[in-house]
């Protein structure tokens, strides 16, 4: 192996025996390991401290910098640590001891931000609970986690936990408004206001989060922490696929993602400041690109609720550099018609994520803003970032990168490696896998193999440029008479049609091809009633394959999207089949 190779891989603490195994593949075999020269600047040695110590290393270089600005009031480093700190006493007040898991349902806020760090201050467990959830599902997550403390907007308390404390034991309640960090003089865009307007209430039993940080004095304490073993955020999947399933991500799992996604993603302003619109109960919410800013000492602007007219004004006005967002928040950018009047200029990074951004909206960006948006990839269990373009060094439009200090293959049906450009299933490896799946042996043993494998699920390809590529999900495959048609190919064709804002294509049942290709679409403004079925027939026919070619288009206002705006082909596909014609 060449000398840059055993440098970083040595400094950052990656197995001997995986980098044994990496020598032994041949140049043809669909095979990559992260080449040290794609990145930005180098990655240094890998602390073995917890995800709260590697922010407190940022307060101390940086006290009186702009940490957070929340509904554009600012917060220092220091001040947001000294926050820290006082939750962390309450909750020690409370009784959470190391290891105990705190839930919370919070949208992106500072608020949010205070919790995850208290928790890891004090070595708690922190387990996001998604705001979009019933209670059902609340109770759920609180069970199998076995939260006792929560942390909850008092709208969401109001709405939810009345049923939920009879199905799971909650002993401490903490409550915050979205006005209690609010400058006086806030105006609240239009996406807001079911938030703004509810009154601040204090239910019966529970605690206002920041009157009660405000009699604790800073926690001065030293925990003991394993890096490698102690869990610091306990994510659930979205659980398409079943029972949601919580993933273990070790406090080393954290800062290792921190330290590769910052130096690999380098901005060359003096500071690096991120627009943060992926939700914290979502793994995108901690690195795309959260905890990498903090880590570098940067500015994180949470933001509860997208607004589009907001979101412009908050990149000009802030000068915002970094970019991640799903596809539909380009598409809906690209539509506004004032998106020319604001000053874009800031923005280093503009990259998707949540779903592969189709090559025509990355064509329309970079026309219309000036900027490559580029694709990256990643699951809960890789700790977000898996694979990332590394721009203006390693890029390509239509591929999801390369991955970050990790290593990539394909494999067959029978676990064996195919060669480049050849589709199989996509195999991670790397430092930044998590530990495995909450109370669940068997999952945790189907998934992350003992060589440290992780298998993903995921169908993809290794080109001559050792560029990964996603197909799609296994499960999303549409196999029709006998021939495997990939949803997300025929849904970058249909994007190219001028007049397509979004699209998802399913397959549906077919009594002799046995499944069919179907197109939903949704229109730009002003084209609604003038495209036809055949119009985009006969736009696929030119650019595809016959047997890819839908045979059923559908027209919508809309299509049903997760709380990370990543369109829900699963749902498309279940009212599809709730619309088949009886036989």
């Amino acid at each position: 192996m060449e000398k840059r190779f055993e440098e970083l891989y040595s400094r950052i603490g990656y197995p001997q025996e995986w980098l044994q195994e990496a020598e032994g593949y041949a140049p043809a075999d669909s095979y990559v390991i992260f080449d040290p020269a794609w990145a930005a600047e180098p990655v240094p040695e890998i602390p073995t401290i917890s995800i709260y110590d590697l922010f407190n290393r940022a307060v101390e270089r940086s006290p009186r910098d702009t940490a957070i600005v929340f509904l554009d009031r600012a917060a220092t480093y220091e001040e947001l640590d000294l926050m820290i700190n006082k939750y962390a006493s309450l909750l020690l007040k409370l009784g959470v001891k190391k290891g105990d898991v705190v839930a919370t349902m919070l949208p992106n806020s500072l608020q949010h931000w205070i919790a995850f760090y208290g928790a890891g201050r004090i070595g708690a467990v922190h387990t996001p609970i998604n705001v979009m959830y019933r209670d059902e599902e609340i109770a759920y997550q609180l069970n199998d986690s076995g939260a006792k403390t929560v942390v909850a907007l008092d709208l969401f308390y109001n709405l939810h936990f009345e049923k939920v404390k009879q199905r799971a034991r909650i002993d401490n309640v903490i409550i915050t408004n979205i006005h209690d960090f609010a400058p006086p003089d806030y105006q609240p865009p239009q996406s807001l206001k079911l938030l703004w307007d509810a009154p601040k209430t204090r239910p019966e039993g529970t605690l206002d989060l920041f009157e009660a940080i405000e009699q604790e004095e800073p926690v001065d304490i030293e925990v003991e922490c394993d890096p490698q073993e102690d869990v610091a955020l306990l994510l659930y999947t979205a659980g398409t696929t079943g029972v949601p399933k919580g993933v273990m991500e070790t406090h080393f799992n954290l800062v290792f993602n921190s330290l590769t996604h910052s130096h690999l993603i380098s901005v060359s302003a003096p500071r690096e400041v991120n627009y943060s619109i992926m939700p914290m109960f979502h793994t995108a919410g901690y690195f795309l690109h959260t905890l990498p800013a903090f880590y570098k000492g940067g500015t994180v602007i949470p933001i509860p609720l997208f607004d589009l007219e907001d979101t412009l004004r908050i990149i000009q006005q802030y000068a915002v550099n970094t970019l991640f967002a799903p596809p539909t928040f380009f598409i809906a950018l690209l539509q506004h018609p004032a998106l020319g009047s604001y000053d874009l200029s800031s923005l280093e990074f503009t990259i998707g994520c949540g779903a592969p951004v189709p090559t025509a909206i990355q064509e329309q960006w970079q026309k219309t803003a000036r900027i490559t948006l580029t694709n990256g990839w990643g699951m809960t269990e890789t700790n977000c970032g898996g694979c990332i373009s590394m721009i203006g060094i390693k890029e390509k439009l239509d591929s999801i990168g390369v991955p970050v200090c990790a290593e990539v293959k394909i494999v067959g049906d029978e676990g064996e490696v195919l060669s480049r450009g050849e589709v199989g299933e996509i195999l991670f490896r790397g430092l930044q896998v998590a530990k495995g799946y909450w109370n669940k042996l068997e999952e945790t043993a189907q998934t992350f193999q003992p060589d440290g494998w992780m298998r993903t699920g995921d169908l993809g390809y290794v080109d001559e440029e050792d560029f990964v590529h996603l197909v799609d999900r296994k499960k999303d495959l549409i196999i029709a008479s006998g021939y495997n048609i990939a949803p997300v190919e025929v849904e970058n064709v249909i994007y190219c049609h001028p007049a397509v804002a979004e699209v998802a294509v399913v397959g549906v049942p077919h009594e002799y091809r046995g499944e069919t290709v179907k197109a939903v679409i949704v229109l730009k403004e002003g084209h609604e009633g003038k495209v036809t079925e055949q119009e985009i027939l006969d736009f696929c026919s030119q650019r595809l394959a016959s047997f890819k070619v839908p045979k059923v288009v559908e027209f919508r206002d809309q299509l049903p999207k997760n709380a990370v705006g990543k369109i829900l082909r699963r749902v498309v596909r279940e009212e599809a089949l709730r619309d088949q014609p009886e036989k």
